[in-house]
């Protein structure tokens, strides 16, 4: 594998200029050695056959996403005037869960929104969902690999969720408003999948929301709250719908500063009385089809990498070499792989890696790649 770090040329001005890039020429040597030899490539015969969805910019879009990454620094943390003072720390904390760092950079995100594809690993096939409308964000998969729920704001700022058939290419309204529905998965007890749904209703246009967690009834009406107070971020059901994994957000309030927002994996028992309980920092969880392990982007002094542990927080293990940003995991259907978003030259690409961290490859080479689901 190549490094992307850019080689520095040797001065000529003096022996200490040299000396400084001799080290840094023999630093990115080893770092491509350790490289080479911590992963092999992949063929892709090896991947399975299910597709991954993921939400695509390409062109001038992807070029205008990745120049606003690079400018976030030069914009203010949050636009004047936007949001009421009582909505601005949930207005963060969204913006937060989205990776787009503040809100004045996911105002400007939001002009050029991403289409929904589909990539085909075997093949490497892309397709777009037609029926979905430009910057819906796919959400899962249900067990058949047939039915794909996203959701998507269209109609206004408040999301809804969606679910299309991949062979059928119909597509179906799950939800409606006034309240806001993000954020969903499919719970899987044996052969039948019911709706984990998320609920955000705010009492007047000013104040804040209220976050509820529902399972869908036969007809697809909303049961009673299974659980409260859990942000529109990623949510997972463990299988047999014992459990969810999900991203907690917490602000840590910093002396002559803004306060820092803090993401942690969270867990839940469902039904009456689950407490919460943060196991670890990080962002992003994802579950292994037999929902033995939580896949994570785990914070590092590198940037963000891949690790995986088990449902309790215990045996926490690196699924990545470091050196790179990699976020937003996902676990193919058979367990033995994990596509995620790898930043690279200022762009985020999709890859893939497998289970043990041993081999890899890229599978998007072009454009700006997000929110991978397998």
């Amino acid at each position: 594998m190549k490094s992307s770090r850019r080689l520095v040329p040797l001065s000529l001005e003096g022996p200490v200029r040299i000396r400084r890039s001799l080290s840094k020429l023999c630093l990115t040597a080893i770092c491509i050695l350790f490289m080479g030899c911590a992963l092999s490539v992949m063929k892709p015969l090896e991947l399975p056959d299910q597709p991954i969805a993921f939400v695509h910019w390409s062109g001038k879009d992807a070029k205008k996403r990745s120049g606003a990454f690079e400018s976030v620094a030069e914009l203010p943390p949050t636009p004047r005037g936007l949001f009421a003072p009582d909505r601005q720390h949930e207005e963060e904390i969204r913006a937060h869960l989205q990776a787009e760092m503040n809100l004045s950079l996911h105002e400007r995100l939001a002009t050029t929104p991403g289409r929904l594809m589909l990539l085909w690993p075997k093949t490497g096939e892309v397709t777009p969902v037609e029926s979905a409308p430009l910057g819906s964000r796919p959400l899962a998969w249900s067990s058949d690999h047939k039915r794909l729920l996203f959701a998507s704001a269209h109609r206004g700022r408040k999301e809804q969720l969606y679910e299309v058939h991949i062979e059928r290419k119909d597509l179906r309204r799950l939800t409606v408003g006034p309240a806001e529905h993000p954020r969903g998965d499919y719970e899987t007890q044996g052969d039948e999948d019911r709706l984990l749904v998320q609920r955000l209703v705010r009492r007047s246009k000013r104040g804040v929301s209220r976050s509820t967690l529902h399972l869908t009834k036969p007809g697809g009406r909303l049961g009673r709250a299974i659980a409260h107070d859990i942000p529109p971020g990623t949510i997972r059901v463990v299988p047999g719908g014992a459990r969810l994994i999900y991203e907690q957000v917490r602000s840590r309030q910093r002396q002559g500063r803004a306060a820092l927002l803090e993401s942690m994996i969270g867990s839940r028992k469902l039904g009456p009385g689950g407490e919460e309980v943060l196991l670890v920092r990080g962002r992003e969880p994802t579950l292994t089809p037999d929902g033995e392990w939580i896949v994570f982007a785990s914070p590092s002094s590198a940037g963000y990498r891949l690790r995986r542990m088990r449902l309790d927080g215990t045996s926490r293990v690196a699924i990545s070499p470091g050196g790179s940003e990699e976020r937003m995991p996902s676990v193919s259907p058979d367990g033995q792989f994990v596509v995620f978003v790898q930043m690279t030259n200022g762009y985020r690409r999709l890859a893939v890696r497998s289970f043990d961290g041993k081999s890899e490859q890229r599978l998007l080479k072009d454009g700006w790649s997000e929110f991978p689901v397998w």
